[in-house]
């Protein structure tokens, strides 16, 4: 590096630009390799349906979700948005697969 071999006011303007262009590289190339490592080690995250979704996903309609729902489906509330966790989701409709009961 140029800071080594001489102070930084004895610099030309050539000198400076690519001692400055080497430096943005450098710290470039760091945040590239702390995102990638930040993406490798995040935990996997949760998939959330709203009510359209989940019918989508389901393959039912929206008043079949809210049957669900009165079943004991969980849900998260945010203000007037419902949300539904995906493995929550399959949990529950496994539970239900199970418990079928055939009435003649």
């Amino acid at each position: 590096m140029y800071s080594e071999i001489k102070p930084l006011f004895t610099l030309t303007i050539g000198e400076f630009m690519a001692l400055t262009k080497e430096l943005i590289n450098e710290a470039l190339m760091q945040k590239e390799q702390e995102n990638k490592q930040a993406i490798e080690n995040a935990p996997n995250k949760e998939e959330h349906f709203n009510i359209k979704e989940l019918a989508q996903f389901l393959k039912c309609s929206k008043v079949s979700i809210h049957q669900y729902k009165k079943k004991g489906l969980p849900f998260y509330r945010i203000g007037r948005k419902i949300l539904f966790k995906k493995t929550e989701v399959l949990n529950f409709m496994r539970g239900l697969r199970n418990k079928r009961v055939i009435q003649s």
